[in-house]
Formats: structure tokens, sequence, C-alpha cells
């Protein structure tokens, strides 16, 4: 009888573990100057970038790093995930709730947030 269950329970593991194993961490995935990328915390270059993003899940962050960045986020931006234009003069439009931070950070920024969290460090918007 215990070789039986034995059995059993190793063969569930192996039906199991797979499928345990092949469920990917959700990230951001947006385009980079046109080539997707994914990422839990995704980076511009520190020169200017082009980065749209579907969205921002909570607990992750864009951040477009130097130059004069151009960031669209076409949905919603969670609690705790931030997007930041950082150096640079920055363009930041968030197209959903804004429940995280959205910093236009050093230089002369224009964002654009439809709902939710105001954002810092903008000039304009």
């Amino acid at each position: 009888m215990i070789r039986h269950t034995v059995r059993a329970l190793c063969a569930a593991s192996l039906v199991i573990a797979p499928l345990a194993l092949s469920t990917p961490a959700q990230a951001v995935t947006c385009t980079v100057n046109g080539f997707p990328r994914s990422a839990t915390n995704l980076t511009g270059t520190p020169g200017s970038d082009y980065i749209r993003c579907a969205s921002v899940p909570a607990n992750h962050s864009v951040d477009g790093l130097g130059g004069s960045d151009y960031i669209v986020i076409d949905g919603s931006v969670g609690t705790m995930a931030a997007v930041r234009g950082n150096t640079g003069n920055d363009y930041l439009q968030i197209g959903g709730n804004n429940a995280g931070v959205v910093d236009g950070g050093l230089g002369t920024d224009f964002c654009r947030v439809a709902t939710g969290n105001l954002p810092i460090n903008c000039e304009a918007g």
C-alpha cells in the first residue's frame, strides 16, 4: 500500500513540477526604440529613447535614464510602480490610471496622466 502511494505521489510531482516551473513571473513588456523588451525594472539607454508599454504592473518600473526620452504607457501604472524620465527633457504620458509614481526627473519635462496620482518634477502637463 505504501509503495503504491509513493509511486502515485512521484508521478503527480512529475506532472505538476514542470507546470510550476514554466509559469513566468509577470514583467513589464515594452518596445524600446522599436525593439521588444521585458523586465521587472525596464531601462532605456543613456541617450534619447522612445519607450512604449501597454501598462506597468505593481512593483515594476520604467526608467528612461539619460537623454530626452519619450515614454508612453497606454494603460495603467500599478501601485508601488514608477515611470521615470530621469535626466533630460522628457515627455511622459500615462493613458490609464496612475496608482504609482510618474517622475519627470531633472530637466524640463512634460507629463500627462489621465487619472490617479499626479506626476512630480514636471514643468508642464
